[in-house]
């Protein structure tokens, strides 16, 4: 009787590994070799280095409030452009200027199709904090150019120039137009930049075969992935801007009240950090755990073959890592907090300023209702001071992203090109009605310790990287507008 009791423990037992030994069978590992630095011109990224960064010496920071912007900055550094890329503003039109956005138009002389968009933006966030070298100064140290703009994104701007520069320089004429949009103020949320674009595009009637622009890097700092991976992001999530506020009895601290404005404002804050919105999948990002599952480490390649059985545990693993944890949930986070006016004054008022990234599917209303169901008995009210929704989703089972994949393949062989999800903003959200294919994608490798540094201290972008993005967007330019050929060549 116990045999057969062991048996029929046993048996299942068995059965269930020999079942977990198969599915791994489905998801082989993969040679986790990383890829060097592909081939580049030299004397090329050399002179894309120096442009770059001369352009991060113009100071065309985005400040919120609209005073502090010195607007000169964008003048000057548009003239710099004009003036390092001559060819580019010969031969392009300049078909609309917003502002201080730049829309150009490469025209063909006879299009076979409907156009591209190539995307970048000139401004930048403002840069705090001690950096190893003046945030402005544009230094070239150690292979790399230092400072604000150096990864968002204004080498983004000057790949795309020098890449077309050299293009028109050789003679090359597009079989389809090709438009270039530059915008001003990206960085807070391209209302008279890239908006107006879009407004005018829809008043010309115009569709694009393709829309680049900045986005995912050629990185393995966001999976835990043993090589880099091109993270072509087909999506982005949305972005909300509350602002939390609440009074309280001010007066002398030294009597202080039983909870004080400040005190409020914490326990609010505190509250939506400690309960974060639920984890959920989506199906872009189980298409990229596919696409990258040969590089994964074991578990989680497990845990992709079963995912009747492992589902929860690797939404889990995900939701659990900071890198990851982006990527199936919408995140608050508090970005900027005032109160009080002295040391020995109890504030009467605080505030802070809640930046929320909503993931596709998810609403700034569900949101809203989420944080005022865990703040209401604090008396908190709750405001809303920008939002932008979430993009749809682009065709990445399309040509157009079989083609993409290509491009990369060509300059960055045996690196992935996998559809991601963008966590910030773009301009190309303005553009989504435009094409089905919107894809966010900057060509630069980075190491997981530059990755950090978008937005923060010490940004700065290797000069091979620079050399290999401009390839990239050559390659891009000759894959969607080939080389058009007259009657005669032929």
């Amino acid at each position: 009787m116990q045999l057969f009791y062991i048996a029929g423990v046993a048996v299942p037992v068995l059965l269930l590994i020999a079942a977990l030994a198969a599915a791994m069978r489905r998801v082989p590992r993969a040679d986790a070799v990383v890829p060097g630095m592909p081939g580049y011109d030299q004397e090329e990224a050399k002179r894309v280095a120096d442009n770059l960064s001369e352009a991060i010496r113009f100071q065309t920071v985005s400040f919120s409030d609209i005073t502090q912007r010195d607007f000169t900055q964008w003048v000057n550094l548009r003239g710099f452009l004009r003036s390092r890329y001559p060819k580019v503003h010969e031969t392009l039109a300049s078909e609309y200027t917003p502002g201080f956005s730049s829309l150009f138009r490469w025209v063909s002389p006879e299009p076979s199709g409907d156009p591209i968009l190539l995307c970048g933006h000139l401004d930048v966030v403002p840069a705090e904090g001690g950096w190893r070298h003046p945030p402005f100064e544009g230094r070239i140290e150690g292979g790399y150019v230092w400072g604000r703009g150096a990864l968002d994104c204004k080498n983004v701007v000057v790949c795309l120039f020098e890449a077309l520069e050299s293009l028109i320089t050789k003679g090359y004429t597009p079989s389809r137009d090709i438009y270039l949009a530059l915008g001003h103020d990206e960085e807070l949320g391209g209302g008279e930049g890239a908006k107006m674009f879009a407004r005018y595009f829809a008043q010309q009637g115009l569709r694009f075969s393709m829309v680049l622009d900045e986005g995912g890097f050629i990185s393995d700092a966001v999976f835990p992935v043993g090589k880099p991976v091109a993270d072509v992001c087909v999506a982005e999530k949305g972005m909300v801007n509350l602002r939390l506020s609440v009074s309280a009895p001010g007066g002398h601290s030294s009597r202080p009240p039983k909870r004080s404005a400040p005190d409020l404002l914490c326990e609010a804050i505190c509250r939506i950090g400690f309960q974060p919105r639920p984890a959920q999948f989506s199906d872009l990002i189980r298409d990229n755990l596919k696409e990258i599952a040969p590089w994964l480490e074991p578990d989680l390649r497990r845990y992709l073959a079963s995912p009747r059985l492992y589902d929860r545990k690797l939404l889990k693993r995900l939701a659990d890592d900071e890198r990851t944890s982006p990527l199936v949930r919408s995140t608050a986070v508090p970005t900027v907090l005032q109160s009080g006016v002295a040391p020995n004054v109890l504030p009467a008022t605080a505030e802070a300023i809640l930046n929320i990234r909503l993931l596709p599917g998810d609403s700034a209303e569900r949101t809203l209702r989420w944080i005022e169901a865990l703040t209401r008995d604090l008396g908190i009210r709750v405001d809303v001071l920008f939002e932008s929704p979430p993009t749809g989703v682009a065709n990445y089972k399309g040509a157009a992203f079989r083609d993409f994949a290509a491009a990369v393949s060509d300059v960055y062989p045996g690196i992935p090109a996998v559809p991601g999800l963008f966590c910030g903003g773009t301009d190309s959200r303005h553009y989504e009605p435009f094409s089905e294919a919107v894809f966010r994608f900057s060509p630069f490798i980075l190491t997981a310790d530059e990755h950090a540094t978008v937005h923060a201290e010490n940004e700065r972008v290797a000069v091979a990287s620079l050399g290999a993005a401009v390839q990239f967007y050559r390659r891009v330019i000759e894959r969607f507008a080939p080389r058009f050929e007259t009657e005669e060549a032929e």
